[in-house]
Parts: structure tokens; sequence; C-alpha cells
């Protein structure tokens, strides 16, 4: 009998302590979905949308202009032949709104260059992922 009033009193303790907690993320009750938006522009003052940009060949800085409710990180994909092009993120992680740049050198390849750049929410909930192109001098 001693077991069962234990176990009782146990999720009777257990009810409570859920019942009390708040599960939102600003504490106030109501429950604020995770966003993240990117607004993407560079330092020729070119702005850009979409999920796949044409950067011009020039040397150039982009930037990452990121509003989110979350945590979040940006990495770009290491791709061989593309090392020193295209830098890694000025800050590779923080929370809540944040501008972020990467230093683009220009491109006097006959090839053009192409990288897959991500801005997601610390849990991978949200996820941005940015096609970056910048085509050979002779296409611009």
């Amino acid at each position: 009998m001693k077991k069962i009033s234990f176990i009782f009193m146990l999720f009777w303790a257990a009810g409570g302590i859920l019942a009390g907690c708040d599960n939102t993320l600003d504490g106030s009750g109501t429950y604020e979905p995770l966003y993240l938006e990117v607004a993407v522009s560079d330092s020729l003052g070119n702005t850009y949308t979409g999920d796949s940009i044409v950067i011009p060949t020039d040397k150039n800085k982009i930037i990452f202009d990121i509003s989110t409710n979350s945590g979040w990180r940006a990495s770009r994909e290491n791709k061989v032949g593309l090392n020193g092009w295209l830098s890694i993120p000025s800050k590779a992680a923080g929370g809540g709104d944040a501008v972020i740049t990467s230093t683009v050198v220009a491109n006097l390849t006959s090839k053009d260059k192409k990288v897959y750049y991500y801005i997601l929410t610390t849990d991978s909930a949200v996820v941005r992922k940015i096609v970056i192109v910048q085509p050979h001098p002779s296409k611009q």
C-alpha cells in the first residue's frame, strides 16, 4: 500500500510541475512560431532576392542581415578550388537579429564560381540555403 501511495504522490507532483511550466519562447503565455529571415546585399550597393544570387566579378563583401527569434549559425560549403574565394562568415553563430559578412575576391578565372551558403536555426528546424554564383569576367 505504501508503494502505491508513493507512486500516486510521485505522479501528482510531476503533474503539478508540468502544469506550472510555461512552454513559450517569450514567457508571455503565447507561443511565437520560429522564424528566420535573411536579406542579402553587397558592399557595391546591390540587393538580392531569392535563393540563388549572381554577384559581380569584382572584389566585394556580401552582407547577410539576419532576422530571427532563435539562435542561429552560418556556414558555407567548402568546395575544392574555392578556398580563399568567399570567406567564412564574419560571425559563425549568434542569437536573435544580426548582420554578418563574407568577403569575395574578384573572379579573374575563366570559369564561374559557385558556392552554397547556409544560415539555419540552432536546432536546424529552419534552414536558409543561398546559392552564390560569381560569373567569370567575360560573361559580364
